[in-house]
């Protein structure tokens, strides 16, 4: 029976018998069933907390047929295999413990039972562009409020706290017959020319975790040196968070020097003369044609910035970090018309020419940030050039190999000295790690190493499922409590690896359900309760997700 808690058949006869006046302590008794899958029932129980199956009723529009399951039934299955420990999609059926043989679990997520993998396959076969971005908003929305009481406790009540998104690519090699699998393409991924794609992606800092913003599935040979991928983003990571303010008055200033520069072309334009000057001419036409068009982009969005800044009620103060991929003076320029403030590394440090100046600077000029890590701002490198002058700092770092390599590079940024010294600029920006571990999260725990399809869009759709997973898992805790300080205090991957793969007995009473994993199992005895009548806070803290990750 589907419904909106799990409800095997033989509770139905409890049902029943209390209708036909039977004896009155049965209504106490407890609705009873089991599982072998626990944590997965739980998530569940969640997930139908959250209106999971509604909004993506209400958003997904797939063009397939409905024979016992709709379309949006096997993308729901197939978020339960992410969150299920299933490495490939034929594991719903052949693992040694089927999900599909489990109903405890389909009826904990709103169906009767699973499908077969087959058709979980069919139906993403069957996505396109436009439900690929429905999927996207029907999740943003489940996630709107939990995002929302994330950035409300970083920002404070004043909404001037720094609220700090990590923002970088990461790569998945195909497997077997490359050419199979749609929009791929041959980049740099983990290290080493390879075919597969780049997924940027932007996490948030939260108070006691990192959360998925929401990510991108590019092909291989995306690069992050263009910029295009962190512009990308941008409005995806507004659409969720919100915005800052836009720095009107500093674009103004951009538009005064950017037709101070158009003039001066044209004086020169009708001054130019002598030998070579119809090459000079030529040349100097083209450079003209280019700032003027260039003024009008410029105008163009400084009239987008004062409107979206009069709609924009309660800004925000985000603190983008990225590495030096994306420190190109193109970003910085945008970053800095959208109000954003950064932490980016503008360039490797590997320069030749850059080595004299780190040298040049006197050895009491170097401050120990961390062990065998200095930092130093008397290092005249030059910045990024922009469209007006903006004072910027640039917090040069060094540091030794193990081999006695030395490495070079420049941190660039908009926060100011006043408020962090150059040792807590450097130890900011080294926080970023978090979004290496978040990577590291998504290919460990939920086997996001390599495509689950062959089709693009069926990866990009699979792409919003794993960021949804991965906060899901942090924040069923809101919702649901536990007896045990394993459970409480657990990382995704026992979650995921561990707790989800335990046999636990379901307890239904009145509106209280529990779940006691079984004897015999890595969690015997613990308890997870959820009261689905009590109206559960969102400003309540989830508990700290242990994951290892090093430095990149």
């Amino acid at each position: 029976m589907v419904g909106v808690w799990p409800l095997p058949i033989h509770h139905v006869e409890v049902r029943l018998m209390q209708s036909h006046g039977t004896t009155p302590n049965i209504a106490a008794q407890a609705i009873k069933s089991t599982t072998r899958h626990g944590f997965l029932v739980a998530l569940g129980w969640v997930a139908q907390r959250l209106n999971l199956v509604e909004i993506l009723n209400r958003h997904l529009r797939i063009k397939q047929k409905t024979y016992a399951h709709t379309p949006v039934d096997k993308v729901v299955e197939a978020l339960v295999a992410i969150l299920g420990n299933c490495r490939y999609m034929k594991d719903l059926n052949f693992d040694p413990e089927p999900l599909v043989a489990d109903p405890a679990v389909a009826q904990a997520w709103g169906q009767e039972r699973f499908a077969h993998f087959s058709t979980v396959c069919a139906t993403f076969s069957k996505l396109t562009e436009e439900n690929v971005q429905q999927l996207s908003d029907a999740l943003a929305e489940i996630q709107a409020p939990l995002l929302q009481q994330e950035v409300a406790a970083v920002a404070g009540p004043d909404r001037s706290g720094m609220v700090i998104v990590d923002i970088d690519l990461t790569g998945q090699k195909v497997r077997g017959e490359t050419r199979q699998y749609t929009g791929t393409d041959f980049g740099y991924i983990q290290g080493k020319l390879a075919r597969g794609y780049q997924i940027a992606a932007a996490f948030l800092s939260g108070k006691q975790q990192r959360f998925a913003i929401d990510g991108l599935l590019k092909s291989g040979k995306a690069n992050s040196r263009s910029g295009a991928c962190l512009l990308e983003l941008i409005p995806r990571i507004e659409a969720r968070i919100g915005r800052p303010l836009r720095r009107v008055e500093w674009v103004e200033a951009c538009l005064a020097q950017q037709k101070a520069r158009v003039r001066q072309l044209y004086q020169q334009l009708q001054t130019v003369s002598g030998k070579g000057s119809a090459r000079r001419k030529q040349k100097l036409q083209r450079e003209f044609q280019e700032e003027v068009q260039h003024l009008r982009e410029v105008n163009q969005r400084l009239r987008q910035y004062r409107q979206e800044n009069r709609t924009n009620p309660a800004p925000l103060r985000i603190v983008l970090r990225a590495d030096s991929a994306f420190g190109t003076p193109e970003v910085i320029q945008r970053l800095l018309e959208l109000g954003y403030e950064f932490t980016i590394k503008s360039y490797s440090g590997s320069n030749p020419a850059y080595k004299r100046l780190f040298d040049a600077v006197p050895a009491e000029g170097w401050v120990e940030v961390e062990k065998n890590r200095f930092a130093s701002e008397a290092v005249t490198v030059p910045g990024p050039t922009l469209l007006a002058p903006y004072p910027v700092r640039l917090v040069a770092m060094r540091r030794w190999d193990a081999d006695g390599r030395e490495v070079r590079s420049v941190i660039l940024t908009t926060l100011q000295p006043e408020e962090l010294t150059t040792t807590e600029v450097v130890k900011l920006y080294h926080g970023r790690q978090t979004i290496e571990a978040g990577f590291q999260e998504w290919k460990g725990t939920f086997h996001f190493g390599t495509p689950r399809m062959r089709k693009y869009e069926a990866n990009a759709a699979f792409t919003q499922l794993v960021l949804f997973a991965f906060n899901l898992v942090r924040w069923a805790w809101r919702f649901l409590s536990t007896n045990s300080p394993k459970l409480a205090e657990a990382g995704s991957r026992l979650l995921v690896r561990v707790a989800a793969r335990c046999r636990a007995t379901i307890r239904c009473l009145g509106d209280t359900l529990r779940l006691v994993f079984s004897r015999g199992t890595p969690l015997a005895g613990a308890e997870i309760t959820l009261n689905r009548a009590t109206p559960y806070p969102y400003a309540l803290l989830t508990p700290r997700m242990s994951s290892c990750s090093r430095e990149t």
